[in-house]
């Protein structure tokens, strides 16, 4: 191919509807003069097997039917993995047909620098994403590579104020104008490249694919996931109670303590029903809803249950060292009983308003959910004794099996209490 004599873009139009193509020819033509512009109505295999070829391009247009396969496995995805895998290849723009947002996801991780749905091709879609893909191959223009940097601008979202950020993640709440109330953006700021070796990608993707498949009130619900040439981020339901973990400045009342114990087991039987172990229960992870019923969130390390038990040990540990039951922190493969270890330690917290096992390193806290012995409670706290010690048992085999036996010990507590209890309890226990 004969190079252009100045640094103008060169760019290849892959699509095989000739109206199409003709259509963003046009615009690219007009947007870019000067530019080299070819088209071809063949397939990204075509133009993958000629290697010289695809590398004098800058950027490549390739359009892409997920009309009827919107799996990872699609022919212009498995191309595309190809392309991507080879830094001097070109950025891919894919103009896609049908599909979901979940499609989206699978063409990004692919190694796609953005994605335009056909049925919003203009002009302004297509020559902004190749400008940006541009942009991106000349590399950052300031600041460290994927870090948290700048405003967050995301259309349709009035952002209200940031909640956390950490690596190349960011939390905000937001006003969404769509849904007309208030909303929790949980966002990735994307950094030059594809997605597909970010980690925290893959979280995200994981946590939205999760909270997506239970759609029960036990979990966020999940109102949006986008991937932009940017960002990418979910949507989420906000609590504006909170988390559990700011009542916890004090022991709670026993029927409160109780209340939420049975309200998180509820929540823990969905999505173990599921097949999803969290993996990182914690008052902080829990949110609540003003009808008294809990939420949990942040299912960025969790995992499903089969692909626990079939993991060797010595994988890494992750998690939160208060609430982390021994197996878990000697980095075993885990099950649901991992956490209603974690409900155990939070039940003590709610009971006592202290957590059961401190330290001043990680090590030593640790330590402490291996070798010490479970706590004993206050003699006016002993009914709620029984049902600690089967949560906090050493032993994974040693505990109750799963969050509907959990419920079932509270139910029988609940009886068996004076009627001043009982009847708060009688409101909440779930199975």
């Amino acid at each position: 191919m004969e190079q252009p004599a100045n640094n103008e873009p060169r760019i290849l139009v892959v699509e095989p509807d000739a109206k199409v193509r003709s259509q963003v020819l046009r615009f690219v033509v007009k947007g870019f003069e000067g530019s080299s512009v070819q088209s071809t109505s063949g397939t990204l295999d075509d133009v993958l097997a000629e290697h010289t070829r695809l590398q004098s391009f800058d950027v490549l247009l390739v359009g892409c039917d997920f009309a009827k396969d919107g799996t990872a496995d699609n022919p212009t995805l498995r191309a595309l993995r190809a392309i991507a895998a080879d830094p001097n290849n070109p950025a891919v723009i894919l103009l896609t047909t049908k599909g979901s947002e979940y499609s989206a996801v699978q063409a990004i991780k692919a190694g796609a620098f953005d994605y335009i749905p056909k049925s919003l091709l203009g002009r302004e879609q297509v020559l902004g994403a190749v400008q940006r893909a541009l942009l991106a191959r000349k590399g950052p223009v300031g600041g460290s590579e994927g870090a948290v940097a700048g405003v967050v601008r995301l259309f349709g979202y009035d952002m209200r104020r940031c909640l956390a950020k950490r690596e190349n993640v960011s939390v905000h709440v937001a006003f969404s104008a769509e849904r007309g109330k208030e909303v929790v953006l949980k966002v990735l700021h994307r950094g030059r490249g594809s997605l597909s070796r970010d980690d925290n990608f893959d979280r995200l993707v994981m946590e939205f694919k999760l909270l997506y498949d239970i759609a029960d009130r036990a979990v966020a619900e999940i109102y949006d996931f986008r991937v932009t040439s940017q960002y990418s981020y979910i949507a989420m339901e906000y609590f504006p109670l909170g988390h559990l973990g700011t009542q916890l400045t004090e022991a709670l009342a026993p029927e409160l303590a109780l209340k939420h114990t049975a309200e998180i087991a509820h929540a823990l039987s969905i999505i173990h029903t599921a097949g999803v172990v969290h993996r990182d229960l914690k008052p902080g992870n829990i949110m609540l809803r003003d009808d008294g019923t809990v939420a949990l969130i942040d299912f960025g390390i969790s995992h499903n249950i089969e692909d626990m038990l079939n993991a060797a040990a010595g994988q890494p540990i992750a998690g939160t060292p208060y609430y982390m039951s021994p197996e878990q922190a000697r980095g075993q493969p885990t099950d649901e009983r991992t956490d209603l270890y974690a409900l155990g330690v939070i039940l003590y917290q709610m009971l006592t308003g202290e957590k059961p096992f401190t330290g001043d390193t990680t090590d030593a806290i640790l330590d402490q959910h291996h070798n010490a012995p479970v706590p004993r409670l206050l003699p006016q706290l002993a009914t709620y004794q029984a049902l600690l010690d089967k949560l906090l048992a050493k032993d994974a085999a040693s505990r109750l099996a799963n969050a509907r036996e959990v419920t079932e010990t509270i139910d029988r507590i609940a009886a068996a209490a004076p009627k001043s209890v009982d009847a708060p309890l009688a409101a909440v226990v779930v199975g």
